[in-house]
């Protein structure tokens, strides 16, 4: 993080500082979940089982700051990834990286849709009370972008022989657009190196929390309801291929090449969480959602002292999880697998608290 942030965050939690108290807070979250393979593999090098699908994300976040009465204010970073993409496509993938055999004389779908950003900034949620049992808060969010892909892939192939050789496939038609930071599809090999770009941006959140009964609560929050990242000179590879290949026909239009600017639209998410009291027993429904998938997790905690233990339930991915609440601390992990490697679906929270 650069100085300059580390001071401005001190300066600001300086002024917020009175004789009220404050508490200073770290909370950092991962969700991820990968469809056709394990998140381990999908990184890496899909190896492991096959399972489908058409859908991946993975969504960080880490935040360090103060709370007060009526504000927080936080440095925090982020990390989105939302990836889409049609199922032959992940098949087509998934046998390239195993040496399996295509199928032939079948027009295979090819599309691939990316959204990748990482940020840090400074964070300022002041919160409001229309009524006694209504809480809202509006967040705004300057933000640093330093690492992007955005675009897609769009086409379809036909293999003649089950072969991934060139001179196996009959046709082939497709249309890469996409901007980086860093070239993904080898245009290292065109003695292609442009410079990282860099983008400042802003993003607008918004948290509510609505006490229906006084053992019936709902908590929303929804992150980038409104949000732009605004780059420089970003890298862009945008070509259109035609083959015939059977009767050595091809043509390939398009370019290398940097843009002035590009604007970078940030995904909207959040989730919502629907909470029942009763003595020492809490049952919740919670919904994490974003622009590609929703999930929804069925949530039973126990409270006898100080310590609150909460055993999650994910029905659509088959994940369990534990849960330790604390005054002072949270702990969650959430898996579909015991080993991690495996895991399509892992989910991780730390949080602490600190009064002063």
């Amino acid at each position: 993080m650069p100085m300059r942030l580390v001071i401005l965050y001190f300066l600001f939690q300086s002024t917020l500082c009175s004789a009220q108290e404050n508490i200073s807070f770290i909370n950092i979250n991962v969700d991820a979940y990968a469809e056709p393979v394990s998140i381990n593999a999908f990184t890496d090098d899909w190896q492991g089982q096959f399972k489908g699908g058409d859908t991946a994300f993975l969504q960080g976040r880490a935040e360090l700051g103060l709370h007060q009465k009526n504000s927080d204010i936080s440095m925090l970073w982020r990390y989105d990834y939302l990836l889409n993409f049609s199922e032959d496509s992940a098949q087509l993938y998934y046998d390239y990286a195993h040496d399996n055999l295509p199928s032939i004389n079948k027009n295979h779908d090819l599309y691939i849709k990316a959204r990748y950003s990482e940020a840090y900034g400074i964070r300022w949620l002041p919160f409001f009370n229309p009524t006694p049992m209504l809480k809202l808060g509006l967040g705004f969010n300057l933000l640093k972008g330093y690492k992007m892909t955005e675009g897609q892939l769009i086409g379809s192939t036909v293999f003649k022989q089950p072969n991934f050789d060139v001179k196996n496939i009959d046709q082939l038609n497709s249309t890469v657009d996409y901007y980086y930071d860093e070239p993904q599809l080898h245009e290292g090999e065109l003695d292609w190196h442009p410079q990282n770009p860099s983008a400042l941006g802003f993003s607008l959140d918004a948290v509510a929390t609505w006490r229906i009964q006084p053992n019936l609560t709902v908590d929303a929050t929804i992150y980038d309801v409104y949000g732009r990242l605004y780059w420089q000179d970003i890298p862009r590879t945008h070509y259109q291929l035609s083959c015939d290949c059977d009767q050595l026909n091809h043509s390939i239009t398009g370019q290398l090449a940097v843009e002035n600017r590009y604007t970078q639209r940030l995904n909207t998410h959040g989730s919502v969480v629907l909470s029942y009291l009763n003595n020492h027993w809490q049952s919740e429904v919670r919904t994490l959602a974003n622009r590609q998938i929703t999930l929804t997790q069925f949530a039973v905690g126990y409270q006898p002292s100080t310590w609150q233990t909460v055993m999650l339930w994910e029905p659509q991915t088959r994940a369990l999880g534990i849960e330790i609440n604390h005054q002072h601390l949270q702990l969650r992990w959430l898996a579909d697998s015991l080993n991690t490697n495996q895991a399509h679906r892992l989910s991780l929270s730390l949080a602490s608290q600190f009064a002063w």
